[in-house]
């Protein structure tokens, strides 16, 4: 059941202008406020092109949702491109050759954020758990509260103050976890890899064409390290009966593990 959603305002219709290659493209640019007043407990991204940014403010008493639309010129302006089903945030693409910008602002750390975005930037902030497969753009990730699983094409990755278990599948790009509370399981195929625990958990973790390097805190883990073509450091106590394992590989890189200060 979609539930009624409230428009706060709608700016004007401004014109961008944009070039590709050697063809002149005009867009026509737009920029609308909404407020959602039921309440929410997840939110599902489904945009196929466009920077996505949720996160948790304080003193916020509903949902709001700023959406930037560039759509082509002599084209009509899409309409609401968000919904709601139950309570769940549906954020949806505005078809072919058109690209929403999202910025959705949660009055509370309760919601989870789940779903897909096909190209562009993500940013999410505040919440309590999040799953995520996210095209070609730049991941950012902050302070969740709960588990996250992300899978990445193409971009940078920066993960940090996570409460819950984290698994991650990059392609390629450098990546960088801290904070890391739960287990961590990570698969990079390209670029530089950096884990840094708060706790002292699991940790597998393995990376293609790069370095892994991975900080945790001071104690004696059980290490099963294999660095492929790359140097091995290990600055940590090993012993086959420790109960935490540390489990990492790289195919082409150094492998780095030390231990916090």
């Amino acid at each position: 059941m979609v539930k009624r959603i409230a428009m706060s305002a709608v700016a004007a219709v401004a014109v961008a202008v944009s070039l590709t290659s050697c063809v002149r493209m005009v867009q026509n640019e737009a920029r609308d406020d909404y407020t959602v007043e039921d309440r929410i407990g997840t939110v599902r991204v489904q945009n196929g092109a466009g920077d996505v940014n949720v996160r948790h403010a304080e003193g916020v008493s509903a949902i709001e949702v700023h959406r930037l639309l560039q759509y082509p010129k002599g084209g009509d302006k899409p309409g609401a491109t968000h919904r709601v089903e139950g309570d769940t945030l549906v954020l949806d693409g505005c078809g072919s050759n058109c690209s929403a910008d999202y910025e959705v602002v949660l009055p509370d750390r309760e919601a989870r954020v789940v779903g897909d975005n096909g190209s562009g930037d993500v940013r999410v902030e505040g919440v309590a758990a999040v799953e995520l497969t996210t095209g070609s753009g730049n991941t950012t990730l902050r302070t969740v509260t709960g588990a996250v699983r992300l899978e990445n094409a193409s971009g940078d990755v920066e993960v940090s103050d996570v409460g819950g278990d984290f698994t991650g599948r990059m392609g390629s790009g450098r990546t960088r976890l801290s904070g890391m509370r739960g287990a961590v399981v990570l698969e990079n195929d390209s670029g530089d890899t950096e884990v840094a625990m708060a706790e002292a958990r699991p940790v597998r973790a393995e990376g293609g064409s790069g370095n892994l390097t991975v900080r945790v805190p001071q104690g004696t883990y059980r290490v099963e390290a294999d660095a492929g073509s790359g140097d091995e450091h290990i600055g940590v106590t090993s012993d086959p009966n420790a109960t935490v394992e540390l489990v990492l590989r790289t195919r082409s890189g150094d492998l780095t593990v030390q231990s916090a200060a």
